[in-house]
């Protein structure tokens, strides 16, 4: 079981929960996430996704593509029914667009890099990373 770790620096600001089952996409993507000035909260455990969602406040979840597709949208699915303010963004493949379409706030296609294109995701649902 992983446990969820937050950022290094815990200072006041956008948190941002991210969650994947690849630790190796996790590691890099929290790293560009906390580069840019957001906390970050990860964990690979799926239904910890949703026990953290509930229970504390977060700007925004990020799910990675490293989920499997129907474990990622019952856990969408779930998170709207429990949360249905809290903005998700789903990386997906370009196959999967039209499944998630409907409930994320932001889509990013992991074909095509998504370092650019979910940072500029991130701000725009959760706003910009606050000092």
């Amino acid at each position: 079981m992983s446990a969820p770790t937050p950022s290094q620096t815990m200072r006041s600001g956008k948190t941002i929960l991210s969650g994947g089952h690849n630790s190796a996409l996790l590691r890099s993507r929290n790293a560009l996430i906390q580069s840019a000035g957001y906390q970050v909260v990860t964990t690979r455990e799926s239904n910890l996704v949703l026990d953290l969602a509930t229970k504390q406040h977060f700007d925004a979840v990020v799910l990675c593509s490293s989920i499997p597709a129907l474990l990622r949208k019952n856990l969408v699915r779930e998170l709207k029914r429990l949360k249905p303010m809290l903005p998700l963004v789903i990386l997906c493949t370009a196959a999967e667009r039209n499944e998630f379409s409907n409930v994320a706030a932001e889509i990013v296609l992991s074909e095509h890099g998504v370092s650019q294109p979910l940072l500029e995701a991130i701000s725009r649902v959760a706003g910009e990373p606050e000092d």
